[in-house]
C-alpha cells in the first residue's frame, strides 16, 4: 500500500519555499527552518498538508498579513534573515504529523481578504536524519559532501513540500556548513559580496518543480566557462566538479558547455534562470536536470569516460522540464522525450546532420529493445510510481513523436510551434493535449489522429510488404501489411517513402499513404524502369519495423 501523500491541493498555490538548513561535518543529522509562503483561491482547505517524511517537527508557526505580529516585508517576499526574527513572535500553532504528511490547520481565510489576493505563511522547524533526498556522505575521493537528489517525489525526505510537479513555486536556501565548503543550489545569490565563511545564500526568481530544488555541498573547484549573452543579461556557465576532476570535466564533457545553450536559445528561446553550474555530484541518476544547478554522477568522471551526450540532454532539461513541467508524471515525456530529442538536435547543429539520424537510429533500437512496447507513452498506471516511468516510451519513443512530428510538419513550422509552446507554458505546467493544441495551431491542422496513435496507443508499424512488377503498365503494385500485435492497433503513415532500385543503378522514390483503416493497404506507383529491388522508408524517417519484403 502506498505511504500518504499531501498531493497537489486545488485552491492552494505555494509562491515561496524558504530553508535555513544547517550541516555537520561530523553528523547526519540536519536541522532545518522551513518557511512556505502561499496563497488560497476558491475551494482552499482549511488545512494546509505537506509531504514531509520521517523528521522530527519540533515548532510550527502560522501567520497571514492580519496578523499583528506580522512583519512589512512579508507582504513582497520575506529575506531568510529578516523573517526569522519576525516569526519569532507569532506563537507556536497546532499541528498533526504522522510521520508522512505534515497537516497545519490554516483556518478559514482571514476576514476582509479577497480570494487569492493575501500571503500566509506556515514556518516549520525539525530535524533529523533524512532517509533519502538528502545524501550525506563522502565522495570517491574520501572527502564529506551533501546533496540533494529529489527526483521523482523524494525532497519530501527532506523538505516540507506540496511535493508534485503541479505546484511549483520559487525558493531560496540559506545553507550553514563548514567554512572550508562551497554550496551550490538554485537561481543566484542575492548577496554575494556580503557572503560570510560557511553560509551560502542561494534564491530563484522563477517558480521551479520541487524535484528540482537541491543543494550540494563540499569542497568543489569552479571553473567559469564563457558566458551567454541574453539581451542585458549575462547568464554565467560554471563547472563545479572536485579538484582531481576539474580538468577532465572543463576539456571532455564540458568543452562545448556554452555552445550547447546557444544552440537552445536560437531554436526555443532564451535560456530561462539566471546562471547554469554543472556539478559533479552524488545523484543516483546519470544526470540530473535541476534548475540551473545540473548534477551528474561522479563516477563517469572518476573513470574519465563522460561524453557530452548527457550535458547536451540535461542542458535541454532547463526548458522542457524545468521552465516547461509536465503537470502530471503520466505526462512524462513532455520532458525527457524532448531531451532526447534535442540531445541530437543539437548535436547535429553543432557537428552535422549525421549526427541526428545516427542519434534516432540508435533510439528506435532501444525503443524496439526495450520492456514497454506494450504500454503507451502517457501511462496512467505507472502515476503512483514515476521511477517506472523513466523507461524507453518517455525517452526514445518519445523522441521519436517529435522528430515524426518536424518531418509531417516541416522544420519551419515545427520550430515555431515549440517556440510558442514554451513561451505560452514557461514558469507553469502542460499536459500532452496542451502540447497538443498549440503545434495544432502552429500547423494549421488537426493532428489528434496522430498525438492519438503515438501517444495513447502502445507499439509501432510492423510492415510485411510484397511488390510486384507490371512490365505491361509501367508501374510497381505494392502490398503493406500492418503486422503488429491487434491489441497495438493500427497506424496511419501519410507519407510512407518507397525508393525502387532498378538493375542499372537507376533509383526513384515515391510517397505513398497508408491510411490504418485497414490491416492492408495496396499503392499502385509508375515506375519507368524494372526495378530490382524496393526499399521503405529507406531514410527511417519513421518509427516503424519491416518485417520482410518479397517480391512476387
Amino acid at each position: 500500500m502506498a505511504a500518504a501523500s499531501a498531493g497537489p491541493q486545488p485552491g492552494i498555490d505555494v509562491l515561496d519555499y524558504l530553508f535555513v538548513v544547517n550541516l555537520s561535518e561530523s553528523s547526519d543529522t540536519v536541522s532545518i527552518d522551513a518557511s512556505v509562503i502561499f496563497k488560497r483561491g476558491p475551494g482552499a482547505p482549511d488545512t494546509l498538508s505537506l509531504d514531509l517524511v520521517g523528521m522530527t517537527v519540533d515548532t510550527v508557526r502560522v501567520a497571514n498579513p492580519h496578523s499583528d505580529t506580522m512583519c512589512d516585508t512579508f507582504m513582497v517576499r520575506i529575506p531568510l534573515n529578516s523573517g526569522a526574527a519576525c516569526l519569532v513572535h507569532i506563537p507556536p500553532a497546532p499541528f498533526q504529523y504522522d510521520g508522512h504528511v505534515l497537516r497545519i490547520p490554516i483556518g478559514k481565510r482571514p476576514v476582509g481578504s479577497s480570494v487569492g489576493s493575501s500571503y500566509e505563511l506556515a514556518s516549520i522547524s525539525y530535524r533529523g536524519v533524512p532517509q533519502d533526498g538528502l545524501i550525506l556522505g563522502v565522495n570517491a575521493h574520501g572527502h564529506r559532501v551533501v546533496f540533494a537528489d529529489n527526483w521523482p517525489q523524494r525532497a519530501r525526505f527532506w523538505l516540507p513540500t506540496i511535493d508534485h510537479p503541479a505546484d511549483k513555486a520559487r525558493v531560496s536556501f540559506m545553507v550553514h556548513v563548514p567554512s572550508s565548503w562551497k554550496v551550490v543550489s538554485n537561481g543566484a545569490e542575492p548577496f554575494r559580496e556580503q557572503r560570510q565563511p560557511g553560509r551560502w545564500w542561494w534564491s530563484t526568481h522563477r517558480p521551479i518543480p520541487t524535484y528540482t530544488m537541491v543543494i550540494g555541498a563540499g569542497e568543489f573547484t569552479v571553473s567559469k566557462h564563457r558566458p551567454v549573452i541574453n539581451g542585458r543579461d549575462t547568464i554565467p556557465i560554471e563547472v563545479w566538479t572536485y579538484a582531481e576532476d576539474s580538468a577532465f570535466a572543463d576539456s571532455v564533457p564540458f568543452r562545448r558547455a556554452t555552445e550547447i545553450v546557444e544552440v537552445m536559445q536560437r531554436l526555443i528561446g532564451p535560456f530561462p534562470y539566471e546562471k547554469l553550474a554543472h556539478v559533479q555530484s552524488s545523484t543516483k541518476f546519470g544526470g540530473m536536470e535541476n534548475s540551473s544547478a545540473i548534477f551528474y554522477a561522479e563516477k563517469p568522471y572518476i573513470e574519465r569516460r563522460m561524453g557530452e551526450g548527457v550535458v547536451r540532454h540535461e542542458t535541454a532539461h532547463q526548458w522542457f522540464g524545468d521552465a516547461v513541467t509536465e503537470r502530471d508524471w503520466p505526462h512524462l515525456w513532455l520532458s525527457e522525450g524532448f531531451a532526447t530529442y534535442f540531445d541530437g538536435v543539437i548535436a547535429a547543429a553543432l557537428d552535422g546532420d549525421l549526427t541526428l539520424a545516427t542519434h534516432m537510429k540508435k533510439s528506435a533500437e532501444d525503443y524496439f529493445a526495450s520492456d514497454v512496447t506494450d504500454r503507451p507513452i502517457v501511462d496512467s498506471g505507472f502515476a503512483a510510481d514515476p521511477i517506472k516511468l523513466l523507461n524507453a516510451n518517455s525517452y526514445p519513443k518519445g523522441a521519436w513523436v517529435l522528430h515524426m512530428l518536424r518531418g509531417l510538419m516541416g522544420d519551419s513550422a515545427f520550430f515555431r510551434g515549440l517556440r510558442t509552446y514554451y513561451r505560452t507554458y514557461r514558469d507553469s505546467t502542460a499536459t500532452s493535449e496542451d502540447f497538443q493544441h498549440v503545434m495544432d495551431k502552429a500547423a494549421k491542422a488537426d493532428f489528434g489522429w496522430f498525438f492519438h496513435q503515438w501517444l495513447y496507443q502502445p507499439g509501432y508499424p510492423q510492415l510485411d510488404v510484397t511488390w510486384r512488377y507490371d512490365a505491361g503498365a509501367g508501374r510497381v503494385d505494392v502490398g503493406i501489411t500492418q503486422r503488429q500485435k491487434p491489441e497495438w492497433g493500427l497506424f496511419r503513415l501519410p507519407a510512407l517513402t518507397l525508393e525502387f532500385r532498378g538493375a542499372d543503378g537507376a533509383t526513384m522514390r515515391r510517397e505513398v499513404v497508408v491510411t490504418g483503416a485497414g490491416r492492408e493497404t495496396l499503392a499502385r506507383v509508375d515506375v519507368p524502369f524494372a526495378p530490382v529491388e524496393v526499399r521503405v522508408d529507406p531514410d527511417g524517417k519513421l518509427l516503424l519495423k519491416v518485417i520482410a519484403i518479397d517480391r512476387r
